[in-house]
């Protein structure tokens, strides 16, 4: 029978550069818990799905940076020491508890000793210690679409257009250096766009398309993972035979002046995975993720009910829980189909839903989250009414026509970029655009530059693109890890202005030399690029 319509899922996957910069709680273990409870888990789904269908099936982004650290010999042997230690202490929980003859816990944590051992063992043994390797591979059998971002996950939108030009133009190159694929399509960290300079930046790197969120494209209120929901504008004037607002998303559309192509996230769906509040993940039976125990650190406890104090939560129900999340990828499944039956209905034609998430969200913060996917992806594998794509595949046979413009958006709080530019952080990018302003300087001269000279300059450009990433005004607004990231934002900053001022200078004194070991040493990142395009 003819599809109802089809369904492309994107993840996005994305931790700020921790190499030596921090262990717990703020620091690597932030990359070692992402790779043992999400990057693990889905490149198996993944890998599974690809022996059992032709063709794509899901669209993937990893932010330059992390690819770095994942690629890094550093990193993973420290992962390894990770998951041993993690192992251990699930062991020593699991005997405390059986000394004290609570057989639910001690269950518990031996479940956690043998998924720990079950993590080494795939990485060590099944991936080689290479999980970029692992997604280079499934792009080259083209199981998956591979996506650019930019290079330290900057927020594009409020950089000066070069600015944004060095970042998007090195993730395209990451993304090739990787993975072996030149990128059709663009994540816009964090949904950012601004009219005019990152389609210019997106059309001079050969992108084809990117994604925008829900209210960029059908206005009213945005809903996001970051914040409460705002009024925000959308497009001027939705074209084309789309009578209900809410399903102007399940169709993508020419960018105006540009041949870029435009998706939208679909906010129905979406709300459904993202929310805690009203979605699968605030579920009764799931893992309850902040309370953990005092000793061991790890998580023995079930949400129970949102409205409880996290002392007044139940033990988690492995099996309870899984057969909730079975129940949810059903749900999920029969709301995609109905959907896509009632635009196809309305418009008379097939929809597309696109489903854009951040990787993350699978394993780590939603510890379900991972069993859920592998069975919403196996289940519309052999679901005839729904076509699985990649947003790359279906615009090979639904190229639009019908144009829009687009207002400067974000999938942030309020739909702009007060998540990221507000009074708390304004410090940030004022110093920023200073530190860009000493930029200029560097790169004028640097054609004349030479031996010491020149490798402080080569470190100072390192240094400026992790101090434009934008996880550090995100993680101040959030008060997520306010001083961890203004601690990083004025490190990354010294060391740029110490070693800029030195190359420029040739003043080559003993605080340049020690800044330039140490700088040298922990940021190593894009090692592999020709310095003049830093």
């Amino acid at each position: 029978m003819p599809h109802f319509g089809s369904f492309a899922l994107v993840l996005h996957s994305h931790i700020p550069y921790c190499r030596k910069s921090g262990v717990w709680p703020f620091g690597e273990e932030w990359v070692f818990e992402a790779m043992a409870e999400t990057y693990i888990p889905v490149l198996d789904m993944l890998s599974e799905i690809a022996e059992s269908a032709s063709g794509p099936r899901v669209a993937v982004s990893l932010s330059p940076v992390l690819a770095d650290q994942l690629a890094d010999g550093y990193m993973q042997s420290r992962f390894l020491e990770y998951v041993e230690m993690r192992k251990k202490a699930a062991v020593r929980d699991a005997d405390r508890h059986e000394a004290e003859h609570d057989d639910r816990l001690a269950s518990l944590a031996r479940g956690h000793a043998e998924y720990y051992e079950y993590a080494a063992d795939r990485f060590a043994d099944h991936y080689r210690g290479d999980l970029p390797g692992a997604v280079a591979r499934l792009a080259s059998r083209k199981a998956v679409e591979l996506l650019a971002t930019s290079a330290t996950h900057a927020y594009l939108p409020l950089l000066s257009e070069e600015r944004a030009r060095v970042q998007m133009r090195l993730g395209c190159e990451a993304c090739e250096r990787h993975f072996g694929v030149r990128p059709r399509g663009a994540w816009l960290p964090e949904c950012g766009y601004r009219p005019g300079a990152i389609e210019r930046i997106l059309t001079e790197c050969g992108i084809d398309y990117f994604i925008v969120d829900t209210h960029a494209v059908a206005g009213g209120a945005a809903r996001v993972a970051y914040g409460v929901e705002s009024k925000c504008s959308g497009a001027d004037e939705l074209p084309g035979p789309v009578p209900i607002p809410s399903m102007a998303t399940l169709r993508p559309y020419l960018l105006s002046g540009s041949q870029l192509v435009v998706f939208a996230r679909d906010e129905v769906t979406a709300s459904q995975v993202w929310s805690r509040e009203t979605g699968y993940p605030g579920d009764g039976n799931y893992r309850e993720f902040h309370r953990r125990d005092s000793v061991s650190g790890l998580q023995y406890w079930k949400v129970t009910n949102k409205l409880l104090d996290l002392g007044q939560k139940q033990l988690y129900d492995p099996v309870a829980a899984a057969g909730a999340a079975c129940e949810h990828a059903r749900h999920f499944v029969e709301l995609v189909a109905s959907r896509l039956a009632r635009y196809r209905d309305a418009c008379d034609e097939q929809g597309l839903i696109i489903a854009p998430y951040d990787m993350e969200l699978f394993g780590h913060w939603w510890h379900e989250g991972a069993a859920w996917l592998r069975h919403v992806m196996c289940a519309l594998t052999e679901d005839e009414r729904v076509a699985l794509t990649t947003p790359g595949t279906y615009l090979l046979s639904h190229r639009p026509s019908a144009q829009i413009s687009i207002d400067e958006c974000s999938w942030g709080h309020g739909g702009k970029h007060g998540t990221w530019a507000n009074s708390d952080t304004k410090w940030m990018w004022e110093s920023l655009a200073r530190a860009e302003a000493l930029n200029q300087s560097l790169c004028s001269k640097r054609g004349t530059l030479r031996g010491a000279s020149l490798a402080m300059a080569d470190q100072a450009a390192r240094e400026l693109l992790l101090l434009e990433a934008s996880d550090w005004p995100f993680l101040v607004t959030t008060r997520q890890a306010k001083e961890y990231a203004e601690e990083r934002f004025l490190r990354h900053l010294e060391d740029f202005e110490t070693l800029a001022r030195a190359a420029l200078t040739g003043a080559h004194d003993d605080e340049a030399l020690a800044a330039l070991s140490s700088a040298a040493s922990r940021d190593s990142l894009f090692d592999w690029v020709d310095s003049e395009k830093l």
